[in-house]
């Protein structure tokens, strides 16, 4: 296995702990997760109306968006088994976190538990019944080819963008459903390799379905939820969000994946290797031919918003990503654009309505703590999130 420095995997996603300057001198270069210091090729972005209305459009639009899914085929949603976890583990301990958090904590002996078998954690804000905010961390993977991966749960809640509870995030006034990484596996890994030393326990789908059942004993009803993910945690929503539409079907759901996409190598070869190793295989849905025949995971997108007509999907990239074109897949970054653009434009090319980019320029890997310096013409990636949650029609396909 090929193992990378412990401070740059940390960076990412946890947001805590190496400083933006650290980035700037090439923390980008670390795993397949982590984070740039500032904006549109890693320069601070001009011009935006601000905070406020970054909340005011999240909010102000509330009564524009209907109250219920729409349609979705729960049973297809379900006929891979991604809920076969659902109820099995209950937080062996509840204790206060940051403030206004609570933390759970789980006994590995019912499950969830992280790479090397350490115990599995997350975290509770409440502020609200009705809008819920489930966040997956991000932070590494871990196969034969490549390990560098969180390797234990951290629940503190990072206090910066998405997370802040000022106006600079579109969800300030949310609760928030706080779920680390540290399965290696991209939330939804289910198989162990008991063999190798040191061990991978890959029990990502352990460790959500845990977390997801706290988020509905917390907030039983709520009405619009925004699942959201950065690096592993974005490509964690593409089969997350099937889970989440089980356990809330009338609620309006949202997904923003924060630089983790699905796009693979060309050859297959590492979508190929990694789906052997997390056990993975069966959750590719059975009824779409593309999802089973592609390297990539963007028709898988596609599968949900066509099971799920309730959906939207907001995607976010730097076109030359450079931890996941140069450090996760090795292609470089004017192969991963054009296969970025080329993959992603089907899903929205096949929705539309419901599916939208924001892309720019530049090696920028996630920009969940960057919400106002993320622009593209004027328009801050936390205003354009706000658009989508309201219903408003400034929700639009954005190219640098």
């Amino acid at each position: 296995m090929r193992w990378i420095g412990p401070c740059l995997v940390t960076l990412a996603l946890t947001f805590t702990a190496c400083s933006d300057e650290a980035s700037d001198a090439g923390a980008m270069k670390s795993a397949d997760t982590g984070e740039s210091a500032a904006g549109s090729g890693g320069k601070p972005a001009t011009g935006g109306a601000g905070g406020n209305q970054t909340k005011a459009a999240a909010e102000g639009g509330r009564q524009a968006q209907p109250a219920a899914n729409g349609g979705a085929d729960l049973a297809a949603l379900r006929a891979s088994g991604i809920d076969k976890y659902l109820g099995a583990a209950k937080p062996s301990a509840e204790e206060p976190g940051g403030e206004g958090e609570t933390v759970y904590r789980f006994a590995v002996e019912d499950g969830p538990r992280c790479l090397r078998g350490d115990p599995y954690s997350m975290s509770v804000r409440k502020q609200s019944e009705d809008d819920v905010m489930i966040y997956l961390q991000g932070g590494g993977s871990c196969s034969s080819a490549i390990c560098s991966a969180n390797l234990t749960a951290e629940p503190r809640i990072p206090a910066s963008g998405l997370f802040n509870p000022t106006d600079e995030s579109p969800v300030s006034s949310w609760s928030l459903v706080y779920v680390p990484y540290c399965d290696g596996s991209l939330h939804y890994g289910d198989k162990e390799h008991l063999d190798e030393n040191p061990v991978r326990y890959h029990h990502g789908l352990r460790n959500l379905s845990a977390a997801l059942d706290v988020a509905v004993a917390k907030f039983p009803s709520a009405k619009r939820i925004l699942l959201a993910g950065s690096s592993a945690g974005g490509l964690g929503t593409i089969y997350a969000s099937q889970l989440v539409r089980v356990l809330y079907p009338k609620a309006q759901l949202f997904v923003w994946n924060d630089a983790g996409l699905g796009i693979s190598t060309p050859d297959g070869s590492r979508s190929k290797l990694t789906r052997a190793e997390w056990g993975t295989l069966d959750l590719i849905p059975k009824s779409c031919t593309e999802c089973r025949g592609s390297p990539h995971s963007t028709p898988v997108i596609t599968w949900n918003l066509e099971q799920d007509k309730g959906l939207k999907v907001a995607l976010f990239s730097a076109y030359e990503d450079t931890v996941i074109a140069d450090t996760f897949l090795m292609i470089g970054g004017p192969a991963f654009k054009q296969a970025m653009l080329d993959e992603t434009g089907k899903v929205t090319k096949a929705q539309p309505e419901r599916a939208k980019r924001f892309y720019i320029e530049g090696t920028q890997h996630t920009t969940a703590s960057n919400l106002m310096r993320t622009q593209v013409n004027g328009v801050s990636i936390g205003e354009w999130l706000g658009f989508m949650l309201s219903g408003d029609a400034r929700w639009t396909d954005t190219l640098q």
